[in-house]
């Protein structure tokens, strides 16, 4: 083992991470990692469909610890969690909830802070694991699939409880790719077994004995809408994607390219798409002094990603919402919640020819400029950056099957929402189960909101039509009032 040590370990807890929450939110996604062996081009490969509740994703770029790194956050966020990253070592990092895994510790990082501290302090994958065990006793909240790539070729899977993790190693399987969802095999979950299985069907349809590539993985794994057993009928060119690779319920993508022992270790590659992959364009992202585009990071002013906010724009005009919306808005116990009917009809093709002519134009100019000169990457970082979203917002005024609007905003409350509360929008009901909701709802001439809070009157709003700006209606903060509370000694029957 490296020298790392306990004591180093617990300093950078205790010095980079700021305080955590007792609760992180609720993911379910699908991942996977392969050696170079396994690949065309000898490069390890690393990738994530992330599922869940946040929306609102962004791509920043850190400088607050041993390595530079570039990494997915949710808007608005402190960036003390991240969700997926690669350094400037090389080392790429993501994971998978996984909840069947044991743990009873209440103190330490979870999942995406842990992350953040891996990306922060590793340059290998052995160094990760020394992190591990080095956190085992100081302790941490983890329940995940962790899986890494490095600059040296390692490509593994760690089934990480609170204070245990088993490591599986890519290379010492005949595939030489490892696949993860929402369950480890190490335990006896059932969470995305259906897509487990359908992602190992994807990977053994590959086209010749090439190997896996970038490009594949963007196209045919993360964008797969396969049905699985499970899914509801089809009906009127309608589909139920709650349990598919690319879900409802899919919010990003990440495809890490890493390097061969030869190569720069900061020339790895993050293939970022922003927003359902269906409905984005991939862009390529480098640790190190390359920096994020503000089209991806958003700024101080304005947190959200604009080419995140185009794709979701997209999207909306997809998707129905469900008829009792109640049951669907972020729910609790699981990421899907009840149907959303895709339109998967002649106009979702159309855009997905569209969309892959906009994304082969990015893809052949890094393939075909391999660099490691920073200007040359920042150049080609930010025309990506500028070409999806041009092509974006110039589908979004011909691609739009349904009649939509995005409706989003917050509630300020003066504290933390301690359990659901009711958004009614003209006459959708939507349960809501944090500070911030995004909904889509049919247009109308008029949108009046009605919250609905446990011990709290009843807050209403009307905004015009004409609040709406591609699509989309942002909601003015809703301050509901405070109920007072009851007198001791009266409200009973004698």
């Amino acid at each position: 083992m490296r020298p790392i040590g306990a004591l180093l370990i617990c300093g950078l807890l205790a010095v980079l991470l700021p305080a955590q929450s007792s609760r992180e939110p609720f993911e379910e996604c699908s991942v996977g990692v392969a050696c170079g062996r396994a690949t065309a081009d000898g490069r390890p490969l690393l990738w994530k469909n992330r599922d869940a509740t946040a929306r609102d994703n962004v791509i920043r770029a850190f400088d607050d610890g041993k390595h530079r790194y570039v990494a997915l956050c949710n808007a608005g966020s402190t960036g003390s969690s991240v969700w997926g990253g690669a350094n400037a070592a090389g080392f790429c990092i993501m994971n998978s909830v996984s909840r069947d895994l044991a743990g009873d510790n209440g103190e330490g990082p979870g999942n995406g802070p842990f992350m953040k501290l891996a990306l922060q302090s590793c340059a290998s994958v052995e160094e990760f694991e020394e992190l591990l065990e080095s956190t085992a006793t100081s302790g941490r909240r983890t329940r995940a699939n962790f899986g890494v790539i490095d600059a040296r070729g390692a490509a593994a899977v760690f089934e990480t409880g609170h204070a245990h993790h088993v490591r599986f190693d890519a290379d010492d399987v005949e595939s030489g790719i490892l696949l993860r969802t929402n369950f480890a095999t190490t335990a006896d979950g059932d969470r995305g077994r259906e897509r487990f299985a359908r992602a190992h069907a994807i990977c053994r349809s590959l086209p010749g004995p090439e190997g896996l590539d970038h490009r594949f993985l963007l196209r045919r794994f993360q964008r797969d809408l396969t049905p699985p057993p499970s899914a509801l009928a089809s009906q009127d060119e309608r589909q139920d994607v709650r349990e598919t690779i690319h879900r409802q319920t899919t919010v990003a993508s990440m495809v890490f390219h890493g390097v061969r022992a030869d190569e720069a270790p900061e020339v790895t590659t993050m293939w970022a798409v922003l927003g359902q992959p269906l409905f984005s364009i991939a862009v390529p992202c480098w640790p190190g002094e390359v920096g994020v585009s503000p089209l991806l990071s958003g700024t101080r002013k304005q947190p959200r990603s604009p080419l995140c906010d185009a794709a979701i724009g997209l999207q909306t005009g997809f998707y129905e919402e469900p008829r009792d919306a109640l049951a669907e808005a972020n729910r609790d116990d699981e990421v899907a919640g009840a149907v959303r009917w895709l339109h998967v009809g002649d106009e979702l093709a159309a855009l997905g020819r569209e969309r892959d002519a906009v994304e082969d134009e990015i893809l052949s100019m890094v393939e075909t400029r391999r660099t490691t000169d920073v200007e040359r990457l920042r150049a080609m970082h930010d025309h990506a950056a500028r070409r999806a979203l041009d092509a974006l917002r110039a589908f979004d005024s011909r691609f739009d099957p349904l009649d939509v609007v995005r409706v989003h905003g917050r509630i300020a409350v003066g504290g933390e929402i301690e359990e659901p509360w009711i958004l009614e929008i003209n006459h959708a009901r939507f349960r809501i189960a944090a500070e911030s909701f995004d909904v889509t709802v049919p247009t109308a001439p008029e949108y009046r909101l009605r919250v609905e809070l446990p011990g709290h009157a009843p807050l209403t709003k009307s905004l015009p039509a004409q609040d709406v700006v591609d699509d989309a209606l942002q909601v003015p903060t809703l301050r509901p009032r405070a109920l007072p509370e009851p007198a001791l000694g009266t409200g009973g029957r004698r």
